[in-house]
């Protein structure tokens, strides 16, 4: 029997960005491959032939069916398989595409499409459609925006079969950058607009246009376009009622009308009972409500319920991670900390690079006196499989401020290190020592390191320079953020109160490039030197943890100013210059690197962020002594304290 072949068929313009991925993507997947360019003026059009394509010339006209028909009149194959530049073909979908055309009797088989939002960081959506189906004459493309097949099949054979399968593609093209860049989300309301003032009652353009204004956060006009397109439809039969019912409470939770959104929610579970998305948003509407125990009851329906069937269109996580870390908050809210913990822990098994819930579990644990337990979890509950997941563990258990626990899986990180490892284990462990104001203890680490000469030896000596400075000893050497230290004391003596502590801004020196100022253990053991705003906030944690307050305020303030661009007098500026031209010496002898102030002195954003960052440990050390009686039991206040040390600001996992 002859083989079934298969036409991709794509429509282009000025995508030479994204093109390449995407083509190199149906690499033996597809027979032939059809371009519509609509007016490129890049290189869409060589890339496309490069990659053996036949580039079809199209006069744009604001309709993407006749672009997409145009096509369609080209293609050779048995089916049509249809993407944009900004989509490719998952790796799986490429090994499995043949074997469905060749053994499928449906006339279209659905994919399931991966949208990817944002910066592409936050989970994506998961929709199927229709993207695979028989090429005929009589099959083709109708609406201006937003195009559809399904209707022309449907029209041509009423018994058109259709199937759901597991394939996937991946869609890049909603997220920010892209988005911004090509200004879609104008140009499909503009489409779509003008979809509706000729075709009025046509609910689908109706609800792909309140899509559009949910989608810039105008959610009352969205949700005012939704009701014009459910009024147009029968649910019963409708594709996309699904999503139109959860895209209208998603307006109304925007606008904080929770009781519509649970009515709205109530009503689409009788027409879609096996939908987990309207489940999990029952729970998130009736914890908005103050309903804890229904919301708890609908987040775990939820879990039970899993994914939805492959027929909806659904958000990844929702029925497992997503839910589980909802309901992790919410038990947290209601102070049931262990059941809270339970699961953020099952929000990391059903996805194991999902890092919220661990800085969660962390911090509870540390918060309600129980961070020795964390490396027995860890060990029982998660399966560390590699070096580099042990590292990012070790970071979150950094940032959440658990250091003895990050220390007792630090010593089984590796079981025969190299000599070069051991260094970089040491470096990492005195990072934590110093967190924890164990000055002592991170000297004991970083002066061999220092004396072996290896690849952190310098920022061993700078350390070193650094704890001697804290510890009001008289620090000898070129590290700068030392020097600033020093300066800024020095130049505040027999000041008032408001100056008592200047800046000591460099002068003429170049700004640095800005770094990647990530607190982590990862960042440590793969021998990266830590920035002066991260220094500064590891030495203010360490101040805080040992009772430096002192110290502690001295830095508070010295930052502060610095983050306020104070200057120095003339008089300052001079001392300060025979020192930079000193610094500047040593700079074109390779001893200094480039710097203002200190390394990353510039980045205010990055400064800001740590001296919150050390604010807020003092104040979570306060809040701990404060619930403890003098003979070490615990306040009657103590719940509420917890409490409030949980809420405060902290490192949450997600990417800003």
């Amino acid at each position: 029997m002859r083989a079934e072949r298969i036409s991709l068929c794509m429509i282009v313009k000025d995508e030479e960005e994204l093109l390449p991925h995407c083509l190199a993507s149906v690499q033996g997947a597809v027979d032939e491959i059809i371009v519509v360019d609509i007016g490129s003026s890049d290189r869409s059009a060589e890339i496309a032939q490069q990659y053996g394509a036949l580039v079809v010339g199209f006069e744009w006209c604001d309709d993407f069916a006749a672009a997409r028909n145009a096509g369609l009149e080209r293609a050779s194959g048995d089916w049509i398989l249809f993407l944009d530049a900004d989509e490719a073909l998952d790796r799986a979908a490429r090994e499995q595409i043949r074997s469905w055309t060749s053994v499928s009797g449906c006339d279209g088989l659905f994919l399931n499409i991966h949208n990817y939002t944002g910066t592409g960081q936050q989970g994506v959506t998961v929709n199927p459609v229709l993207r695979l189906f028989r090429n005929a004459p009589e099959h083709r493309f109708e609406g201006r925006i937003h195009e559809q097949i399904a209707a022309a099949i449907c029209r041509g054979n009423p018994e058109a079969a259709f199937h759901v399968t597991d394939m996937v593609i991946h869609h890049y093209g909603y997220q920010t950058a892209i988005v911004e860049r090509k200004d879609k989300v104008n140009r499909n309301v503009r489409l779509l607009q003008q979809a509706v003032e000729e075709e009025p009652d046509q609910p689908f353009h109706h609800y792909n246009l309140g899509v559009e204004y949910l989608r810039v956060g105008e959610a009352e006009r969205a949700l005012e376009t939704f009701g014009v397109a459910r009024m147009g439809i029968n649910p019963a039969v409708t594709s996309y009622a699904h999503l139109l019912f959860k895209y209208e409470v998603r307006c109304l939770q925007q606008l904080n009308r929770w009781r519509e959104a649970l009515d709205r929610i109530d009503a689409a579970l009788e027409l879609f009972p096996e939908y987990t998305d309207l489940m999990h948003h029952h729970g998130v509407c009736a914890e908005a409500l103050g309903d804890a125990d229904r919301a708890e009851y609908s987040l775990r329906e939820a879990i039970r319920m899993g994914p939805p069937p492959p027929i909806y269109h659904t958000e990844e996580g929702i029925g497992t991670y997503q839910t589980w870390y909802t309901l992790g908050r919410l038990l947290e809210g209601r102070a049931d900390l262990e059941g809270a913990v339970d699961a953020y822990v099952e929000a990391v098994r059903a996805k194991s690079s999902l890092l919220p819930p661990l800085y969660r579990i962390f911090r509870i644990m540390r918060v309600s006196g129980q961070e020795h337990q964390i490396p027995e979890l860890v060990r029982e509950r998660f399966a560390l499989s590699s070096e580099e997941a042990t590292h990012k563990v070790l970071g979150i258990l950094e940032q959440s401020r658990c250091y003895d626990a990050a220390l007792q899986l630090l010593s089984g990180i590796s079981s025969q290190p190299s000599a070069e490892m051991r260094e970089r284990l040491s470096v990492a462990e005195a990072m934590l020592q110093i967190q924890q104001g164990r000055w002592n203890k991170a000297r004991l680490k970083l002066e061999p390191v220092q004396r072996k000469k290896g690849l952190l030896a310098i920022s061993s000596a700078r350390w070193l320079e650094r704890l001697e400075w804290i510890e009001g000893e008289k620090a000898n050497g070129d590290d700068p953020l030392t020097l600033w230290l020093k300066r800024s004391s020095q130049v505040g003596e027999g000041t008032n109160e408001e100056s008592a502590v200047q800046t000591g801004r460099t002068v003429g020196l170049r700004a640095t490039k800005k770094k990647d100022m990530d607190s982590s253990i990862d960042g440590t053991v793969a021998g990266t030197e830590y920035d002066g705003w991260q220094a500064l906030g590891l030495m203010m944690e360490g101040c805080v943890q040992s009772g430096r307050w002192k110290e502690l305020h001295s830095l508070i303030q010295m930052c502060r100013q610095q983050l306020a661009g104070e200057g120095l007098s003339v008089e300052q500026s001079v001392r300060v210059g025979e020192k930079e031209k000193e610094m500047e010496g040593k700079k074109e002898n390779g001893k200094v690197s480039d710097i203002d102030s200190f390394p990353g002195a510039s980045d205010t954003l990055t400064g800001t962020s740590w001296l919150v960052k050390g604010l807020v440990s003092a104040a979570d050390h306060h809040l701990e002594v404060f619930a403890q009686h003098a003979d070490g039991q615990r306040h009657r206040c103590w719940p509420v304290v917890q409490h409030i040390r949980l809420e405060l600001p902290g490192a949450d996992g997600f990417e800003s």
